[in-house]
């Protein structure tokens, strides 16, 4: 009974911990742009970085997952309000993909109840295309790919967009589900969407996390 779950929840001490928790998802998240742009994404630095990260992701996923079985389903903005409501999609995001898969209803689920903002779950479910080699719908998910300058011989680094199905009318769905056109989107990468894009990446680069 749905009345009775809710009478047993603190929803003050939930909204408090899930905050915490997203402090703890984005915490060194925040650090990597920087760290990427000063070291690389595959150097020492970074790889730090995601040995902190990758652990505090693995705790924050056990709370989570205990707190959805406690709710009955999803925290979302009509238990714990708008900001607290975003934390358990940033935690599915950033688990393993059998994870995000089993959650996947939930979270589209949420956002078709106003439980979650449309614009995460559509960045859920453009990851969880993306993790499976599949296009992506919305165009949420940029990757790194490595390249050798041909002057130089090094390695370097582009971003490029995730293969999007269709981008007929990508820019009315992008609005409809509360996301910036595509291009302004792709800008903030230091890309655009005229770019060419790859649809093969490495078995390693599949399985990298992103941030």
């Amino acid at each position: 009974d749905e009345s009775s779950v809710a009478r047993d929840i603190d929803t003050l001490g939930l909204v408090n911990e899930l905050d915490s928790i997203f402090e703890l998802d984005q915490k060194y998240r925040a650090e990597m742009q920087s760290v990427q742009n000063e070291f690389g994404w595959n150097s020492d630095e970074m790889n730090e970085l995601w040995t902190i990260q990758n652990k505090i992701d693995s705790s924050n996923l056990q709370r989570i997952l205990e707190i959805i079985e406690n709710v009955g389903g999803y925290p979302g903005q009509s238990l714990v309000g708008h900001s607290a409501s975003k934390t358990t999609f940033y935690v599915l995001q950033h688990a393993p993909d059998s994870v995000q898969e089993k959650y996947f209803k939930m979270i589209i689920d949420a956002a078709k109840n106003n439980e979650l903002k449309r614009g995460h779950a559509a960045m859920y479910q453009d990851r969880y295309l993306m993790h499976r080699g599949d296009p992506q719908i919305f165009g949420t998910q940029v990757r790194i790919e490595y390249d050798i300058d041909s002057l130089t011989g090094k390695k370097v680094e582009r971003a490029y967009v995730w293969p999007i199905a269709d981008t007929t009318n990508i820019d009315s769905l992008r609005l409809w589900n509360g996301l910036l056109n595509l291009e302004d989107y792709l800008n903030n990468f230091g890309i655009s969407r005229w770019d060419s894009t790859s649809n093969k990446l490495s078995d390693s680069d599949k399985n990298k996390k992103s941030p």
